[in-house]
């Protein structure tokens, strides 16, 4: 990941040169003070998701090309899915949920769509007993202009619940390789109307 552009992406830099963020975000790790890094978690920590939400993960993973710029987060590669399980506690609720994703550093160029998140259901197969698909149910891309927040809506229409959900971060992968965005997935959250859907960590039968 390199200096971004108003116009689009920079000319590739040389394997012996690291430029822009990147560098800056080295420096960084190594001269950041413990006191310094406690007082930016505890901001993070203060952040509200959205009015009625619930905080269902938290932590660091680090999505792009540049392996060890975010050395204290868990690299990922470039694609990332969390799995939740969705409870309905309101019978009479829409069929209407929000997943919030709270990111960190994500510099986007323009003239490229942005980072892909999918959330997706996992359901039965009617055709093969014991197995199951995979439906996408909504998908958003995350830019510089959404400021690291995006909310996704997600109609839940059709499904039975408990329902099994996979929200998936994808970089950017039109830019070229080399020059990915680097940023941090810090946040899920899962908003709904007055609590109807309830949401935890990871796929419980």
């Amino acid at each position: 990941m390199a200096h971004r552009t108003r116009d689009g992406p920079p000319p590739r830099r040389s394997p012996t040169t690291t430029t822009g963020r990147a560098s800056t975000a080295a420096r960084t790790t190594t001269t950041d003070t413990g006191n310094d890094r406690h007082r930016q978690r505890t901001q993070e920590d203060m952040m509200a998701l959205t009015p009625q939400a619930e905080l269902v993960w938290q932590g660091r993973i680090h999505l792009g090309d540049e392996p060890g710029i975010h050395g204290d987060a868990n690299y990922s590669g470039l694609s990332v899915e969390l799995p939740l399980t969705l409870e309905k506690t309101d019978p009479a609720a829409p069929d209407a949920t929000t997943i919030v994703v709270r990111t960190r550093d994500v510099q986007t160029f323009q003239g490229y769509p942005g980072h892909l998140i999918t959330v997706a259901a996992y359901v039965p197969d009617p055709a093969q007993p014991n197995h199951a698909d995979r439906v996408v149910l909504a998908s958003e891309r995350l830019t510089s202009a959404d400021d690291n927040l995006k909310e996704v809506e997600v109609d839940l229409s059709g499904l039975a619940f408990p329902a099994y959900l996979g929200v998936r971060v994808q970089v950017d992968t039109d830019v070229p390789p080399g020059l990915y965005d680097d940023f941090l997935l810090v946040r899920l959250g899962n908003s709904s109307d007055n609590f109807a859907f309830v949401a935890s960590f990871g796929f419980r039968l």
